[in-house]
């Protein structure tokens, strides 16, 4: 392997020297590293032909670390912050850098080309780069993997990484580190240099005083007496230039803190060419001055300002008039955003930046061309027209719209291309067209990259896209002339170039209009294209309208019908029926499918629908669920009722014998309910083919209701046992009521017979409540002894006798009658006397009163025994008789013609204080004797009739009058209807 050669530029001696330094400080031992292989250098000889000189030519001293490097670097007085440390905002007086150091690397220090470097497999070197997850930068061991010749950047890996570093920052293995180095302090005295020279200009500007350093007047006239006026404005500029330059070195010189070194003030001299003498032999003054006076390109200013209008239309030739690069499919509403946005983006460069920097540039060069030929401040246009300037002008107007047509024509044939080329397999379709079973492969999909996307979703009478499928043809034809049209509002540069002529502001460059066959062509194409991709799209929607039932299918409704209508085995079917479905569209229904240029989101309404499938499935579980569970209930809950019933704890001997009836009967229940239970147990079979997990208390319930026969039969041996002591206790206690039951018999005997000598109507109210209770005790001992006669018969007893019990009732009956009536009315007296004369309703008062009249009457017979009871019969029909004189008084107090003075001259007449109406109280009036004052209750009911009848006959009077009135007015106006006379 050749390696590169040292730079002999210094003295052999010097090489051998420097070689010997470098080498020790290379093999210098790190503070870091105990031994001494890992700081080993390895001194490559190459064998030499002839002389000593060849071999110290070849002598390359090679580096095994990275800190071996970085130590001659140092030695040499370069520090790694110098080779990548820049400052953002530099100052004048800062001594920090601001310039990239590879912008001064020389490449000549470098005998080898980048593409010999590359050719060596394996080729690795020292980079310094940033350490990751820090901010540090040091010297790492890379492989070299690439070099861009364009930006001049090595590629290199380190640890899998890829990072991009310049030459300066990059050693090479197999490179002389000497050369290395001196490259370094090259570009580094460069860059010093050049920092240098732009700080000393920057303070130029800043201390150049107008008219301190301006050529003296008396010169000035001495040179504008023997040369032109251009001559002596150069020589005034190079004249300020010149002491301006001096006075800044000697200000520098003695202000060292500024960090700017002075700048030599003498010009280099120009070289000369070494062909001069070729003008001895040929001529070209004739040739020259008659191509300088045709060509436009007679002033290097010219060719630069045409080379910088050439950049510029390059620029704009790689901008592009529409967005179409997108990382995933996009909505219209979004491609129409970013479409419209970059139109608007880019057209504003055009417009404004793009003529603008044309306009600046071409004036800057043709400013240094003074008067003459490109004069910019030309204002005849006379003159303008023949100059060169009106024919550089037109070269670069034809120029930019050159550049204006290839953005159009590149921008409009790259959204064709984007927009049309996955549409390609659709343009044979026809409008007949419908989509086929397989709804996941897609025969339109053209491997392209899909641009627009779709949302599939269900509507209430048809499936529909997120965006309906019509909007995209308008929507792209639109951008597309949009585009094309906005292009043709371009102004040319004419107007801001030449500000002192006067041009139309209506003058555009020319661009590619709406009408050219190429863009016709193209928008045709794209509105068929569209026309045709949409046709596949609306056939593949209606493919889904088989599952718009599905999709609105409500859950409980279907499931309520399912209950009502269908069997356990029809369920079963239902569910299996449901999970087929779902099995069916999980293999038939995609996440998404591509048709053209759209990508159609599937999985929302695929989800959906499978969702449904599941949602309906788990529903009619849960249905079979609880109607098992609701079964099994009602025999669990009729097993406890057997229980229940079987084992009540008797209350008595009647209550034991009703226990052991029904315990005759349990067997068959048992037999009834262990049926019902086989067929809900095979029901329960349908849950467990589905795999379906019973709930805890379900499972438990299924479990006791097959284990509850056993147990009941069980409990029943031991019912019987308990009843059979039950009995034995049940007749000793039939011995002791039968005893008690005599003994409340004598009591009541022996308490009647005082009872019934009561005969004090003053204590009508006491007697009547002591009668009743008396009353209800002797039925409730006819009761009790009925009960104990049927025991007596359940223990095979004799029957008591109840004939003295009866015979007592009998005979208390007329009694209990008496003292019942009387409490009775008292009490409907006295509300006839307290409630109010509206309240009394006649009739009901006088039926009332009959009634009672009769039932006293009645008891006089059954009393005449007893002549104090008698008594008491004979005074409260007394006091029924006394009261029916008042009925005929309620009646005249209740006459409806009655007014307020008819109420008040009855108070005056019978002494009553208070007002009196139909509100007040039959009592009052008794306590007033009203009676006594029937006669004048009499005239003024008399006197009230006869104001009603006069008032009627005035009304009948009043409305003869009205209808007289109004019968004339009609035959009035019938007779004025009637007249003909004008």
């Amino acid at each position: 392997m050749s390696y590169p050669e040292l730079d002999w530029r210094v003295s052999f001696q010097e090489q051998v020297k420097s070689r010997k330094s470098l080498f020790e400080i290379a093999l210098a031992p790190r503070k870091s590293v105990k031994s001494s292989k890992e700081s080993k250098i390895a001194i490559d000889i190459v064998p030499a032909k002839s002389t000593i000189y060849k071999f110290m030519q070849n002598l390359i001293i090679r580096l095994r670390e990275p800190f071996q490097l970085e130590r001659i670097l140092r030695y040499r007085g370069i520090k790694n912050e110098v080779l990548f440390e820049l400052e953002s905002n530099p100052q004048l007086i800062s001594n920090k850098d601001f310039l990239p150091l590879e912008w001064f690397d020389d490449f000549e220090y470098d005998p080898m080309s980048a593409e010999r470097w590359l050719s060596i497999s394996n080729l690795e070197g020292f980079a310094l780069i940033p350490d990751p997850g820090s901010e540090e930068w040091n010297w790492r061991k890379v492989t070299v993997v690439d070099y861009d010749q364009t930006n001049f950047f090595w590629t290199v890996m380190d640890n899998n990484e890829r990072c991009e570093v310049p030459r300066v920052r990059l050693y090479l293995l197999y490179e002389d580190p000497g050369c290395f180095c001196e490259r370094i302090a090259s570009a580094l005295n460069s860059r010093n240099d050049a920092e240098n020279r732009l700080r000393f200009y920057y303070l130029r500007q800043l201390v150049d005083v107008e008219g301190y350093f301006d050529l003296p007047d008396e010169m000035s006239e001495r040179i504008s007496k023997k040369s032109s006026g251009d001559a002596l404005v150069a020589f005034k500029f190079l004249y300020r230039k010149f002491h301006l330059m001096l006075a800044l070195n000697s200000c520098l010189v003695q202000n060292e803190w500024l960090n700017i070194q002075p700048i030599p003030t003498k010009m280099e001299p120009i070289p000369r060419c070494i062909k001069d003498n070729i003008r001895d032999v040929y001529v070209f003054e004739s040739t020259f001055a008659t191509i300088k006076r045709i060509t436009m390109l007679c002033h290097p200013a010219v060719v630069k300002a045409l080379q910088q209008v050439h950049i510029e239309c390059e620029k704009v030739k790689e901008k592009s008039l529409f967005a179409l690069e997108f990382k995933e499919p996009v909505t219209l509403a979004e491609f129409k955003t970013v479409n419209v946005t970059q139109i608007v983006k880019t057209m504003q460069y055009l417009k404004n930046r793009w003529i603008e920097k044309t306009t600046m540039k071409v004036h800057q060069n043709l400013l240094e061309t003074g008067r003459g030929w490109f004069d910019v401040s030309v204002k005849d246009w006379t003159i303008y027209r023949f100059m060169k300037l009106h024919r550089l002008i037109e070269q670069i107007k034809y120029r930019m719209q050159t550049a204006l047509r290839d953005v159009v024509l590149t921008s409009t044939d790259r959204y064709f291309h984007q927009l049309c080329d996955p549409c390609s397999l659709a343009l044979i379709v026809d409008e007949e067209f419908t989509w086929e079973d397989n709804l996941i492969d897609s025969p339109f999909d053209s491997g392209l990259r899909p641009v627009f996307y779709l949302l599939l979703e269900m509507g209430d009478d048809t499936p529909y896209y997120s965006t309906h499928p019509d909007e995209f043809e308008p929507c792209l034809e639109m951008l597309f002339e949009e585009a094309v049209a906005n292009t043709h509002d371009v102004h040319i540069i004419d107007p801001s170039l030449l500000g002192s002529l006067i041009f139309d502001p209506v003058l555009f460059l020319s661009s590619v209009g709406l009408l050219d066959p190429v863009i016709q062509q193209r928008r045709d194409f794209l509105t068929l294209t569209y026309r045709k991709t949409i046709i596949p799209l609306k056939a593949y929607a209606a493919r889904y309208l088989e599952f718009k039932e599905l999709f609105f299918t409500n859950v409980a409704d279907y499931v309520e019908n399912v209950k009502l209508n269908k069997t356990s085995l029809q369920v079963k079917e239902e569910i299996s029926f449901q999970i087929r479905m779902r099995e069916s569209l999980e293999r038939t229904l995609p996440f998404s499918i591509v048709i053209g240029s759209f990508w159609i989101n599937v999985r929302p309404l695929r989800d959906a629908l499978i969702l449904k499938r599941q949602e309906l499935t788990a529903a009619l579980l849960k249905m079979l669920t609880e109607r098992l569970c609701a079964k099994t209930s009602d025999i669990v809950s009729e097993y406890n009722d057997v229980n229940e019933k079987m084992c009540e704890k008797p209350i008595s001997i009647e209550h034991i014998f009703e226990i052991r009836a029904f315990m005759e009967t349990i067997p068959e229940q048992l037999q009834n309910l262990e049926e019902r239970m086989k067929a809900v147990a095979f029901e329960y079979e349908i849950l467990e083919f589905f795999r379906h997990a019973l709930p805890d208390s379900d499972f438990y319930q299924k479990w006791q209701a097959l284990a509850f026969p056993q147990n009941i039969l069980k409990q029943m041996t031991t019912v019987s046992e308990f009843n059979e002591g039950e009995v034995d206790r049940f007749r000793k206690q039939q011995v002791s009521d039968e005893a008690e039951f005599g003994g409340k018999v004598e009591e009541i005997n022996v308490y009647i017979s005082k009872f019934t000598t009561l005969y004090d109507v003053a204590k009508v109210a006491e007697i009547s409540i002591e009668v009743k209770k008396l009353w209800k005790t002797i039925n409730e001992l006819i009761q009790y002894g009925e009960t104990l006669n049927k025991r007596q018969e359940l223990f095979e007893l004799n029957a008591i006798d109840l004939s003295n019990l009866f015979d007592l009732k009998e005979s208390f009956v007329d009694y209990k009658n008496l003292w019942s009536l009387a409490a009775e009315y008292i009490n409907v007296e006295e509300s006839w006397q307290e409630n109010p004369l509206s309240s009394l309703e006649l009739e009901s008062v006088s039926n009332s009163v009959a009634y009672y009249r009769t039932c006293f009457t009645n008891l006089m017979d059954s009393f005449e025994d007893q002549p104090q009871i008698k008594e008491v019969v004979k005074a409260f029909v007394e006091r029924v008789e006394a009261f029916e004189p008042h009925l005929s008084v309620i009646k005249l107090l209740q006459h409806p013609l009655l007014q307020p003075i008819h109420w008040a001259q009855l108070a005056k007449a019978a002494g009553i204080k208070v007002k009196i109406s139909l509100a007040s109280n039959f009592q009052l009036f008794l306590e007033h004797r009203i009676e006594l004052h029937l006669e004048v209750l009499r005239d003024l009911i008399q006197k009230a009739e006869e104001q009603k009848e006069e008032s009627e006959r005035i009304q009948a009077e009043q409305e003869e009058i009205w209808r007289k009135e109004q019968e004339y007015l009609r035959q009035r106006e019938a007779r004025r209807l009637q007249r003909t006379e004008i």
